[in-house]
């Protein structure tokens, strides 16, 4: 860190400045008027190649072998943001203009429509935020070519419809918004479920407030965390950095931004034409089990080489909804490396020995599956052991018998709960020191800038105040304890305190590995454990303490991600809050006015009374069957007395990140965070069986070839087309198959039967006559 506070090439704010342990602390004092704007043109090298004398802000072009995206940026600590974020700043671009007005608001609602409309059918789709990007992309460009320019005034206050050139911080921001709410409001599934099969007509302002709190009130708790967890350079976000490749190849420099664009073009084009084979053509491409194929017949090749129903053991794909399963060209190595060592340990290793020697009764289930059963193997029917009152019915459940799960999907637990632990001591030990002092700068109003570039970027841009954040936290959480008591959703005060305390606290380790390792244990799962045992025969309340759970880490860790990409895309923090918020507020709206509609006008069909190949509530079904397995049932009928040794778990995560670091202390050079990390371990476990094993062994395979061979032995490549190739992957896929939804599956059309998509077993893995009987469920 520098000693001393040298002025930043593209602001002088006015500042009061204390050294304390090497870091530049900086008061936030600044005066905009002493700020020197940076014109934010494209500078080019002298003679020597030397770009001592160019401002920070203004951008350099770079050689077309230069490995880094700006030559000032090759001792960067962070290699990845150093080959795709540029220096180029232009602070006096509008941002929060018409435009972006009216093509959030636009978009907000389309995807908010869309996705609402898709959660009531058999199959989910949404428009992604790629697709936002290109689409307003265009219209902002036409806006900016169209609209007029004429000023106007309001009580003093000028405006323009048109206040200039359509820049990249203004697009960014559109796509921010749609982030918001780009999907369905987490909160819609327990009201839809309370409405369809408990029976409840729920008053509709308060299910608003449901909707709205659920999805604001982690936006209040994540503003405390962004000194901790945006600023410092280590964290960097990995997932975030192919927006921001695209945005570069769309507003940077013509003649770079016209070459970028016409090889992102190219292969979304190519992808999009290829696709209609494995997702429609020749499905067969989607999963190839050589292992099954080579049994000729034999019933343990089938489970072991399966990846629709068995451990998929060298499963090829040809489709890139499966080989982008690991997210392979932006996860760091090291992190899909430690994930899928221990995913071959569990799914190719262990889970087959416990099948085929027939432990925990292993063959009277799927061999990966996640449903509830009885001990013969049949679907477990919840309704059977409850009772009017929404009881157990003690008489039925003995009779009925206990719910069991297949091995596969215990370990799941397990792994999940261990991950929770060990997330969080694997915080404490290797981040601990330097949050801990993040945090007392950032309560102390100070903040470090890192000799860091990019925050020198941002030096002068006035901060979002804490007590906006303390205020927005304020109002939801007096929203969702109204709510609780008067809306019918039986959630007492000390319950959403508690489940949001969890979240909060649990929110700094999984924001570490959402930055540095592109993965977060979440709290899902814990949340169901939790509201379970804390709701004991309240399947309403289990379901809403499981909402905030899930809703408040999600939407911190959204808020953060967001925040540190408007770092990248150089957005001031006042405006990135208010185009967060805006996006976020609007979408409970859409969704809750969608869903009545679809609910009162297709209630028959929703809940099974009449049949239909349009409209199915799949997943308002999985909220009501997990309102009573966790609230009806409870955890102790799963884990105090089928599987008590899962609680071990959370011992289990602790310990093993404790004696890795106690190694780590030992030999201090053999980087044990990277070479050997539990808690990246423990989440792959996670992975499976909630997904079908065919979406791996490519996925592996891709992570290599991306994060591990190109940027090694091709870095200028790297550089220049990494992120662009993942993304016109992406789109290319995305776009055929929302094309293939409204022009095949909404008119109910198919392809013919032929060699190549068999009903019976697209990749051609017939079950054998002498399977176990369950082993399909």
């Amino acid at each position: 860190m520098a000693d001393e506070v040298t002025d930043s090439p593209v602001s002088t704010p006015a500042v009061e400045v204390n050294e304390k342990k090497d870091d530049l602390l900086v008061k936030e004092s600044v005066d905009i008027h002493d700020v020197e704007v940076a014109p934010g043109f494209v500078a080019e090298a002298d003679f020597k190649g030397n770009f001592n004398d160019v401002p920070i802000g203004e951008g350099i072009i770079p050689e077309d072998s230069d490995e880094f995206i700006d030559p000032r940026l090759k001792d960067y600590p962070i290699p990845l943001v150093a080959k795709t974020v540029d220096l180029r700043n232009d602070p006096t671009e509008p941002i929060l203009t018409f435009r972006f007005w009216v093509l959030s608001t636009f978009w907000v609602l389309v995807g908010c429509a869309l996705s609402t409309f898709y959660f009531f059918k058999p199959y989910y789709n949404s428009i992604t935020s790629y697709a936002v990007q290109l689409l307003s992309w265009g219209m902002g460009d036409a806006m900016a070519r169209y609209l007029p320019t004429r000023q106007f005034s309001f009580f003093g206050w000028k405006w323009s419809m048109n206040p200039g050139p359509w820049n990249a911080k203004e697009h960014a921001l559109i796509v921010v918004a749609y982030w918001g709410s780009c999907y369905t409001a987490i909160g819609m599934g327990p009201l839809s479920a309370i409405e369809l099969y408990y029976g409840e007509k729920l008053n509709a302002g308060w299910s608003m407030f449901f909707l709205l709190a659920s999805q604001m009130i982690g936006y209040g708790f994540a503003g405390l965390f962004r000194d901790i967890l945006v600023r410092p350079p280590k964290m960097y976000y990995p997932g975030v950095l192919p927006n921001v490749a695209l945005f570069n190849a769309m507003h940077r420099n013509p003649s770079v931004t016209k070459k970028a664009l016409k090889y992102f073009a190219i292969i979304a084009s190519i992808t999009f034409v290829y696709e209609w084979l494995p997702e429609l053509i020749f499905p067969l491409l989607s999963s190839l089990p050589l292992i099954c194929w080579f049994g000729h017949g034999n019933w343990k090749a089938f489970v072991l080489g399966s990846g629709t129903y068995g451990f998929g053991i060298l499963d090829l794909s040809l489709d890139w909804n499966y080989i982008t399963y690991m997210y392979p060209y932006y996860t760091p190595l090291w992190s899909s490396m430690n994930q899928c060592i221990f995913i071959i340990l569990c799914v190719w290793i262990i889970y087959p020995a416990i099948y085929f020697t027939n432990t925990m009764n292993a063959q009277n289930f799927a061999p990966m599956d996640t449903g509830t059963y009885t001990v013969n193997g049949s679907t477990y029917d919840v309704t059977a052991i409850v009772g009017s009152n929404l009881e157990v019915n003690r008489t039925a459940l003995a009779e009925y018998g206990s719910p069991y799960w297949a091995p596969s999907y215990v370990f799941y637990w397990f792994w999940t709960f261990a991950a929770l632990t060990a997330s969080m001591t694997y915080a404490i030990l290797w981040y601990g020191k330097s949050g801990w002092e993040d945090f007392k700068n950032a309560w102390s109003n100070k903040r470090s800038d890192y000799d860091d570039p990019y925050l020198k970027l941002m030096s002068f841009q006035k901060r979002v105040p804490h007590w906006w954040y303390l205020s927005l936290l304020g109002i939801c959480a007096v929203i969702a304890i109204a709510q609780g008591y008067e809306g019918n959703m039986k959630l007492s005060a000390w319950g959403l305190i508690v489940i949001c305390l969890f979240s909060f606290i649990f929110t700094w380790p999984n924001g570490i590995l959402w930055a540095v390792a592109n993965t977060q244990v979440g709290m899902g799962s814990f949340s169901d454990l939790l509201a379970g045992a804390m709701f004991p025969g309240k399947p309403t309340a289990v379901l809403s303490a499981y909402t905030y759970g899930y809703c408040v880490l999600e939407q911190n860790l959204n808020l953060i991600s967001d925040y540190k990409f408007g770092f990248y895309m150089k957005i001031p923090e006042r405006e990135m809050f208010w185009g967060q918020v805006w996006g976020t507020v609007l979408g409970p709206f859409i969704n809750y006015g969608f869903m009545q509609l679809i609910v009162d006008r297709e209630r028959p069909f929703l809940i099974g009374q009449r049949t239909s190949e349009a409209w199915d509530a799949v997943q308002s079904r999985v909220y009501y069957s997990n309102s009573i397995i966790w609230g009806i049932l409870g955890p102790k009928e799963f884990f105090g007395e089928r599987y008590p040794w899962v609680y071990y778990s959370f011992l289990v995560g602790a310990g093993a990140v404790f004696l890795t670091w106690l190694v780590q202390k030992w030999k201090p050079r053999w980087d044990m965070e990277r070479w050997f990390n539990p808690t990246l371990m423990f989440y792959g476990g996670m992975l499976f069986p909630t997904y079908p094993t065919a979406n791996f062994f490519m996925s592996f395979l891709a992570c290599i070839l991306f994060m591990g061979i190109l940027p090694r032995y091709c870095p200028v490549w790297w550089r220049k087309y990494n992120y662009l190739t993942g993304v016109g992957l992406d789109c290319g896929t995305q776009l055929m198959t929302l094309v293939c939804i409204f022009i095949i599956n909404l008119p109910n059309l198919s392809f013919p039967s032929w060699w190549g998509n068999d009903p019976n077993a697209t990749d051609r893995c017939f079950p054998p006559a002498d399977l176990p009987p369950y082993a399909l469920n």
